[in-house]
């Protein structure tokens, strides 16, 4: 048997079972240092094998996906989107499916809209248009002066290319792993950066079903590999 064939056959024989353990049961077979069992664990993760509970606890039982479900306004305002540009990729979410992964929870009524950059301006102007109230792109300072979590604004940013998002009831909505990413690069998310990020990350691996590489891909996308790593790092 392999050193992941052994993992798992240990991992099967227990519930739970923490790193320190499986290393004690793997020292007798393998010559293995930290950082490679690490490695392996982390594999056995992304080939969802193996789930993480909290740092350094692990389980063979699956956990749950992220779907989070768009509500009654981003699902209309998507289809009118769609229906008059129709060539256009969007992802459209409400700032409630935010609280679940939240410490300090912050009611979130913002609808937000992603779109392909060249596009985001002639989208903020068609969702004005609709008299709503809207922003393209806000800084910290308007997220703070004009914006308030508790009354609903349409928020317009840029698409990222690449970015892994999924579709649940007929519309696009983002995965875990591009919450995760944008939460710590957009400006209109300042109040949830530092340690609430950190927070929600762990509450993340925690609870649902985390791809590392697909997360991984996107946060090099944005520029900010090295710290979601040091983020992981300081969780798993």
């Amino acid at each position: 048997m392999n050193v992941n064939d052994v993992i798992i056959d240990f991992a099967n024989t227990n519930k739970e079972f923490r790193t320190n353990d499986l290393s004690k049961y793997l020292s007798g077979r393998f010559d293995l240092s930290k950082k490679m069992l690490s490695w392996h664990l982390r594999k056995l993760m992304d080939e969802k094998r193996i789930f993480r509970i909290s740092k350094g606890v692990y389980t063979t039982i699956p956990k749950e996906i992220f779907r989070p479900v768009p509500n009654a306004h981003s699902i209309r305002l998507y289809k009118k989107l769609k229906a008059k540009y129709p060539l256009l990729d969007f992802c459209v979410y409400n700032g409630e499916i935010l609280s679940d992964l939240q410490h300090h929870l912050s009611y979130n009524n913002n609808i937000y809209i992603e779109a392909e950059r060249d596009a985001t301006e002639t989208i903020f102007h068609f969702v004005q248009d609709m008299h709503e109230r809207s922003f393209l792109s806000p800084k910290e300072d308007m997220m703070s002066d004009y914006i308030r979590l508790d009354k609903r604004s349409y928020i317009v940013k840029p698409l990222v290319s690449e970015s892994p998002i999924q579709e649940v009831n007929g519309i696009n909505v983002p995965t875990i792993e591009k919450l995760l990413v944008d939460i710590q690069c957009d400006k209109d998310f300042f109040y949830l950066q530092g340690q609430e990020a950190l927070y929600m990350m762990q509450n993340a691996f925690t609870n649902y079903n985390v791809n590392v590489g697909m997360l991984l891909r996107y946060a090099s996308r944005r520029n900010i590999k090295p710290q979601i790593e040091n983020y992981i790092k300081e969780i798993i």
